[in-house]
């Protein structure tokens, strides 16, 4: 096909897709904004060819916006031309990826000119921090859906070893689970007791930034106790130096579509290895599994929030058999969206969310327990100030919600001033 497609027009649609009910109180901790998804749509001068694609609004972690000047961008332009564009945002990108697709009649991953690595890609189930029994009753949902990996949020607020030991009690041999600390273990010094005693847990997978991300000499240095591999993000600044120091085993490969595949370039030129991290929903899901079939070192199971909410916004799922999902091979990215759900859940009301008025009190598991009104201020003491210890044994997190009572009110006031304790 010599002459493809020009765009005429971009819809978008803002829904709210709610996390499901079991995991809803605590993924709002630090993920609440994630529920708010813009699905795009790209409409051609072809009325056979509409590429569809999704942005999670405020997913702070890789800038994902879709913007009015972007849309101008591309107006009038033939739906291959800025498919590579990392800038106009992850829900427009995706939907010309598949529109694209669509009009040559090939799958997404045709469109990158690489070579195909894989028909099916390994996926994992993710939790956000969250209390040993919800994380073992995810465990047991995961198992039964198909997962043999599960990557979790590793806090002080909760006790690592205890939510390890209540995944391996519902799960197979075969069942890794991967931690992520965002570098809340703080430092070299801080992060090596942890680690030792977490190397004689049969089912860790992998240690995901135990430490800071800039921290290259201390990632030498505790590479070296990790009997694991560990791995961090990917990132310009620090790559070649990271990479010439063999600092770390891989990399969270995450981004817009362009970076995804140069990161993968770069760690397959080292045989290292990494996986695919792009947030949202079923179309995420979906592109990830394009993305990862042309990336060699895409090894390690690719985490999404699909498990997270209560729709995949799929008409039919994608769905793993052993811990791995099959390449879409249809035209595009290979996936229809369930125009029905969309319209059910869509918002027409102002974002981000706002979280209620709550208290968080940290029990430190020595008897001392620390009040908050924020997870902002927690995540300051435990992380920026490091004025608290990094994972103790026995620590634990209520969350008393905003119940109108003067008892409230004073406990919530007190701590909006400052962290105090009981």
């Amino acid at each position: 096909m010599g002459f493809l497609p020009r765009v005429k027009a971009v819809e978008r649609t803002v829904i709210l897709n709610p996390f499901r009910a079991e995991v809803a109180k605590w993924f709002s901790i630090s993920a609440n904004h994630c529920q708010v998804i813009e699905i795009v749509r790209v409409l051609t001068d072809d009325p056979n060819i509409v590429g569809i694609g999704e942005t999670m609004i405020d997913y702070i972690a890789v800038p994902h916006k879709v913007t009015d000047e972007s849309i101008k961008k591309i107006i009038g332009s033939q739906v291959s031309e800025f498919m590579f564009d990392d800038s106009i945002g992850a829900g427009l990108q995706m939907a010309l990826l598949d529109a694209t697709g669509k009009a040559k009649e090939l799958p997404v991953f045709k469109l990158f000119g690489r070579t195909l690595y894989r028909d099916s890609c390994p996926v994992s189930w993710w939790n956000m921090e969250a209390p040993a029994d919800v994380l073992k009753s995810e465990a047991k949902t995961a198992v039964a859906d198909g997962y043999t990996t599960h990557k979790i949020k590793a806090r002080p607020w909760f006790d690592i070893y205890q939510q390890l030991d209540a995944i391996d009690e519902v799960t197979p041999d075969n069942y890794l689970i991967d931690i992520d600390w965002n570098g809340q273990l703080l430092d070299v010094e801080r992060a090596i007791p942890v680690l030792q005693k977490l190397n004689s847990k049969a089912k860790i997978g992998l240690y995901e930034d135990p430490i800071p991300r800039d921290d290259i000499s201390g990632q030498v240095e505790l590479r070296s106790f990790c009997q694991r591999p560990l791995l961090t993000h990917f990132f310009e600044e620090w790559s070649d130096r990271q990479l010439q120091a063999r600092a770390v085993d891989g990399y969270v490969i995450d981004g817009g579509v362009s970076r995804i595949l140069h990161i993968g370039t770069e760690i397959d030129k080292r045989n290292m290895e990494g996986f695919i991290q792009i947030c949202g929903s079923g179309l995420t899901v979906a592109l990830s599994l394009h993305l990862g079939a042309v990336i060699r070192g895409a090894r390690q199971p690719y985490v999404s929030m699909v498990t997270s909410f209560t729709h995949e916004l799929l008409k039919a799922a994608l769905k793993p058999h052993n811990g791995f999902i099959e390449v879409p091979k249809g035209s595009g990215l290979g996936v229809e969206l369930d125009e029905e759900k969309i319209s059910l859940l869509e918002i027409k009301d102002s974002y981000p969310l706002v979280l209620p008025r709550r208290v968080y009190k940290f029990n430190l598991g020595d008897g001392r327990v620390r009040n908050y009104a924020s997870v902002a201020r927690l995540w300051e003491e435990t992380s920026l100030s490091g004025s608290l210890p990094v994972q103790p044994i026995g620590s634990s997190l209520e969350i008393i919600d905003d119940d109108s009572t003067s008892d409230f009110e004073r406990m919530y006031e007190r701590a909006l001033g400052a962290p105090f304790w009981d």
